[in-house]
Protein backbone atom coordinates (compact mmCIF):
# COMPACT_ATOMS: atom_id res chain seq x y z
CA UNK A 1 0.00 0.00 0.00
CA UNK A 2 1.45 3.86 -1.24
CA UNK A 3 0.48 7.05 0.70
CA UNK A 4 1.27 10.28 -0.87
CA UNK A 5 1.82 12.85 1.88
CA UNK A 6 1.73 16.39 0.46
CA UNK A 7 2.16 17.89 3.38
CA UNK A 8 4.85 16.27 4.66
CA UNK A 9 6.58 16.28 0.88
CA UNK A 10 7.49 12.13 1.09
CA UNK A 11 5.74 9.18 -0.47
CA UNK A 12 5.48 5.52 1.82
CA UNK A 13 5.05 2.32 1.44
CA UNK A 14 3.07 -0.58 3.58
CA UNK A 15 2.06 -3.86 4.40
CA UNK A 16 -1.54 -4.31 2.59
CA UNK A 17 -3.02 -4.31 5.80
CA UNK A 18 -0.97 -1.30 6.94
CA UNK A 19 1.06 -2.39 10.10
CA UNK A 20 4.67 -2.07 8.65
CA UNK A 21 6.34 0.59 6.75
CA UNK A 22 8.30 -0.89 4.58
CA UNK A 23 9.84 1.97 2.73
CA UNK A 24 9.96 5.97 2.51
CA UNK A 25 11.23 8.17 -0.17
CA UNK A 26 12.14 11.63 1.18
CA UNK A 27 12.20 12.96 4.54
CA UNK A 28 8.87 14.21 6.32
CA UNK A 29 9.00 17.94 6.67
CA UNK A 30 11.50 18.61 3.83
CA UNK A 31 10.57 20.08 1.05
CA UNK A 32 12.36 20.04 -2.46
CA UNK A 33 12.20 24.49 -2.20
CA UNK A 34 14.51 26.79 -1.76
CA UNK A 35 14.59 26.81 1.92
CA UNK A 36 12.44 23.59 2.24
CA UNK A 37 9.58 24.96 3.60
CA UNK A 38 6.12 25.46 2.20
CA UNK A 39 6.90 29.10 1.84
CA UNK A 40 9.90 28.51 -0.72
CA UNK A 41 10.42 28.48 -3.88
CA UNK A 42 9.82 25.29 -6.02
CA UNK A 43 13.06 23.41 -7.04
CA UNK A 44 11.96 20.49 -8.91
CA UNK A 45 15.03 18.96 -8.43
CA UNK A 46 15.78 15.49 -10.49
CA UNK A 47 15.94 13.58 -7.23
CA UNK A 48 14.09 11.77 -4.78
CA UNK A 49 12.41 14.70 -3.47
CA UNK A 50 9.53 16.10 -3.07
CA UNK A 51 7.86 19.69 -2.38
CA UNK A 52 4.33 18.47 -2.69
CA UNK A 53 3.27 14.83 -3.64
CA UNK A 54 -0.16 14.47 -5.06
CA UNK A 55 -0.65 11.01 -6.47
CA UNK A 56 1.89 7.24 -6.52
CA UNK A 57 1.24 4.55 -8.86
CA UNK A 58 3.10 1.27 -9.70
CA UNK A 59 4.11 0.06 -13.37
CA UNK A 60 2.66 -3.74 -13.02
CA UNK A 61 5.26 -4.17 -15.75
CA UNK A 62 8.70 -3.20 -13.94
CA UNK A 63 8.06 -2.22 -10.24
CA UNK A 64 8.17 1.56 -11.18
CA UNK A 65 6.88 3.99 -9.13
CA UNK A 66 5.58 7.23 -10.36
CA UNK A 67 4.86 9.93 -8.27
CA UNK A 68 3.25 12.86 -9.12
CA UNK A 69 4.40 16.15 -7.21
CA UNK A 70 2.45 19.46 -7.58
CA UNK A 71 -0.67 19.34 -5.74
CA UNK A 72 -0.93 22.30 -4.61
CA UNK A 73 -0.37 26.26 -6.89
CA UNK A 74 3.17 27.42 -6.23
CA UNK A 75 4.88 23.99 -5.63
CA UNK A 76 6.70 21.36 -7.92
CA UNK A 77 5.25 20.75 -11.41
CA UNK A 78 6.12 17.46 -12.69
CA UNK A 79 6.02 13.08 -12.52
CA UNK A 80 8.95 11.92 -10.96
CA UNK A 81 9.20 8.25 -11.97
CA UNK A 82 11.94 5.91 -9.58
CA UNK A 83 12.96 2.46 -9.27
CA UNK A 84 11.29 0.07 -6.63
CA UNK A 85 13.60 0.46 -4.05
CA UNK A 86 13.39 4.50 -4.59
CA UNK A 87 16.06 5.59 -6.74
CA UNK A 88 15.63 8.21 -8.96
CA UNK A 89 15.03 7.37 -12.91
CA UNK A 90 13.76 10.42 -14.06
CA UNK A 91 11.24 13.09 -14.19
CA UNK A 92 8.92 15.52 -16.47
CA UNK A 93 8.11 19.01 -15.64
CA UNK A 94 4.62 20.43 -16.12
CA UNK A 95 5.47 24.28 -16.94
CA UNK A 96 2.04 25.01 -18.26
CA UNK A 97 -0.20 23.46 -15.41
CA UNK A 98 -1.42 25.77 -12.20
CA UNK A 99 -0.94 22.07 -10.11
CA UNK A 100 -0.35 18.90 -11.42
CA UNK A 101 -2.66 16.86 -8.78
CA UNK A 102 -3.21 13.52 -10.24
CA UNK A 103 -1.52 10.73 -11.95
CA UNK A 104 -2.03 7.12 -12.67
CA UNK A 105 -1.20 4.86 -15.69
CA UNK A 106 -3.51 2.71 -17.45
CA UNK A 107 -2.99 -0.69 -19.15
CA UNK A 108 -1.24 0.90 -22.22
CA UNK A 109 1.35 2.00 -20.25
CA UNK A 110 0.34 5.48 -20.97
CA UNK A 111 0.31 7.96 -18.16
CA UNK A 112 -2.94 10.49 -17.51
CA UNK A 113 -2.21 13.80 -15.49
CA UNK A 114 -4.76 15.69 -14.13
CA UNK A 115 -4.59 19.34 -14.98
CA UNK A 116 -6.97 20.30 -12.65
CA UNK A 117 -7.62 23.99 -13.07
CA UNK A 118 -6.80 23.83 -16.53
CA UNK A 119 -10.32 21.19 -17.50
CA UNK A 120 -8.16 18.43 -19.16
CA UNK A 121 -6.46 14.90 -18.85
CA UNK A 122 -3.28 14.98 -20.57
CA UNK A 123 -2.01 11.54 -21.65
CA UNK A 124 2.19 11.26 -21.84
CA UNK A 125 4.23 8.24 -22.48
CA UNK A 126 6.25 6.31 -19.92
CA UNK A 127 9.56 8.83 -20.80
CA UNK A 128 7.23 12.29 -20.37
CA UNK A 129 6.02 12.68 -24.02
CA UNK A 130 2.83 14.55 -24.39
CA UNK A 131 0.18 12.19 -26.99
CA UNK A 132 -3.09 14.19 -26.62
CA UNK A 133 -5.12 16.20 -24.02
CA UNK A 134 -9.26 14.98 -22.95
CA UNK A 135 -11.29 18.14 -22.22
CA UNK A 136 -13.12 17.84 -19.48
CA UNK A 137 -15.47 21.45 -20.13
CA UNK A 138 -17.77 22.36 -17.56
CA UNK A 139 -20.53 25.31 -16.68
CA UNK A 140 -21.80 26.81 -13.30
CA UNK A 141 -24.38 25.10 -11.59
CA UNK A 142 -26.14 28.37 -11.19
CA UNK A 143 -24.78 31.62 -13.40
CA UNK A 144 -23.37 34.23 -11.37
CA UNK A 145 -24.88 37.54 -11.39
CA UNK A 146 -22.30 39.52 -12.44
CA UNK A 147 -20.86 36.57 -15.62
CA UNK A 148 -17.70 36.34 -13.76
CA UNK A 149 -17.00 32.89 -13.96
CA UNK A 150 -15.35 31.59 -11.12
CA UNK A 151 -13.65 27.63 -10.60
CA UNK A 152 -14.37 25.57 -7.32
CA UNK A 153 -12.25 22.92 -7.57
CA UNK A 154 -11.17 22.17 -11.19
CA UNK A 155 -12.90 19.68 -13.49
CA UNK A 156 -9.98 17.24 -13.65
CA UNK A 157 -9.19 16.37 -10.08
CA UNK A 158 -8.85 12.56 -10.03
CA UNK A 159 -9.13 9.97 -12.64
CA UNK A 160 -9.62 6.07 -12.20
CA UNK A 161 -10.81 3.65 -15.73
CA UNK A 162 -13.47 0.53 -15.82
CA UNK A 163 -12.22 -2.84 -14.88
CA UNK A 164 -11.94 -4.35 -18.41
CA UNK A 165 -8.68 -5.07 -19.92
CA UNK A 166 -9.62 -2.64 -22.40
CA UNK A 167 -10.12 -0.18 -19.66
CA UNK A 168 -13.06 1.51 -21.82
CA UNK A 169 -14.51 3.90 -19.76
CA UNK A 170 -12.51 6.64 -17.78
CA UNK A 171 -14.14 8.48 -14.46
CA UNK A 172 -12.70 11.43 -13.64
CA UNK A 173 -14.06 14.27 -10.74
CA UNK A 174 -14.94 17.20 -11.79
CA UNK A 175 -15.48 19.72 -8.75
CA UNK A 176 -16.64 22.47 -10.38
CA UNK A 177 -19.59 20.90 -11.04
CA UNK A 178 -20.02 18.26 -7.97
CA UNK A 179 -20.05 15.07 -9.95
CA UNK A 180 -18.32 12.43 -11.89
CA UNK A 181 -17.59 12.24 -15.46
CA UNK A 182 -18.18 9.11 -17.79
CA UNK A 183 -15.59 9.78 -20.66
CA UNK A 184 -15.10 7.16 -23.30
CA UNK A 185 -10.94 6.42 -22.96
CA UNK A 186 -10.44 5.74 -26.78
CA UNK A 187 -12.36 8.80 -28.13
CA UNK A 188 -12.44 11.42 -25.55
CA UNK A 189 -15.73 11.44 -25.59
CA UNK A 190 -18.03 12.52 -22.54
CA UNK A 191 -20.37 9.95 -21.93
CA UNK A 192 -22.47 11.03 -19.27
CA UNK A 193 -22.38 11.86 -15.40
CA UNK A 194 -23.32 10.90 -12.24
CA UNK A 195 -23.98 13.18 -9.05
CA UNK A 196 -25.08 16.82 -7.88
CA UNK A 197 -24.08 19.09 -5.37
CA UNK A 198 -25.27 18.03 -2.11
CA UNK A 199 -25.28 16.58 1.36
CA UNK A 200 -27.58 13.80 0.84
CA UNK A 201 -26.63 10.29 -0.14
CA UNK A 202 -25.31 10.49 -4.34
CA UNK A 203 -24.57 14.19 -3.45
CA UNK A 204 -20.94 15.66 -2.97
CA UNK A 205 -19.49 18.17 -0.69
CA UNK A 206 -15.61 18.56 -2.79
CA UNK A 207 -15.34 15.24 -3.50
CA UNK A 208 -11.44 14.32 -4.12
CA UNK A 209 -10.61 10.96 -4.22
CA UNK A 210 -11.27 7.85 -6.80
CA UNK A 211 -11.41 4.05 -7.12
CA UNK A 212 -12.79 1.72 -9.46
CA UNK A 213 -13.14 -1.98 -8.02
CA UNK A 214 -12.28 -5.29 -10.30
CA UNK A 215 -16.99 -5.63 -10.59
CA UNK A 216 -16.77 -1.95 -11.94
CA UNK A 217 -18.00 -0.65 -8.17
CA UNK A 218 -16.99 3.20 -8.04
CA UNK A 219 -16.02 4.41 -4.73
CA UNK A 220 -15.71 8.27 -4.08
CA UNK A 221 -14.75 10.42 -0.87
CA UNK A 222 -15.17 14.11 0.27
CA UNK A 223 -13.45 16.23 1.58
CA UNK A 224 -15.29 18.48 3.05
CA UNK A 225 -18.26 16.17 3.51
CA UNK A 226 -16.18 13.62 4.97
CA UNK A 227 -17.96 10.65 3.71
CA UNK A 228 -17.13 7.53 1.18
CA UNK A 229 -19.85 6.53 -1.00
CA UNK A 230 -19.58 3.28 -3.33
CA UNK A 231 -21.71 3.49 -6.40
CA UNK A 232 -22.62 0.15 -8.34
CA UNK A 233 -22.53 0.26 -12.27
CA UNK A 234 -26.12 -0.43 -13.71
CA UNK A 235 -25.69 -1.17 -17.36
CA UNK A 236 -22.55 -2.00 -19.43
Amino acid sequence: MWLASAPSGMVQKYTHDGSKLLLQIGVKGRLDSSDGTAQGKPLNTPAATFFMPSSVFVDRTNGDVYVSDGEGSGTNRRVVVLDRTGKFLRHWVIDDMENVHCMTLANDGMVYVCNRMGSEVRLYDRMGKLQRSIPVPWTPVTQPKDGAVKQSGGSAVAVDFSPDPAQRLMFVINQNNSQIEIIERATGKNLGSFGRPGSFPGQFNQVHGIAVDSKGNVYLDENRGRRVHKFRPVAQ
